[in-house]
């Protein structure tokens, strides 16, 4: 999985957790977790709690759709 795989993943969804991104990028929970907390501390996804299911969900932050893009038009390239 990619840094452009999982930020495209979160600007598909809009929204998610670290199970569904594990799901839709084919990879193991942990791998999922790890990169998103990765991403979490670099400021390009957000993490917030849903209190009623007591888990994380997370979603791009204004820097992680400007990677998105960037990184996007370096992969056309």
């Amino acid at each position: 999985m990619t840094k452009l795989q999982l930020l495209q993943c979160l600007a598909d969804e809009g929204q998610a957790d670290a199970f569904e991104v594990a799901e839709v990028c084919d990879v193991s929970y942990s791998t999922a977790a790890m990169a998103l907390l990765r991403m979490v501390r670099q400021g390009l996804v957000a993490r917030f709690v849903d209190p009623d299911r007591e888990i994380f969900w997370y979603s791009l932050t204004p820097p992680g759709h400007e990677r998105l893009a960037y990184l996007s038009t370096r992969a056309d390239a």
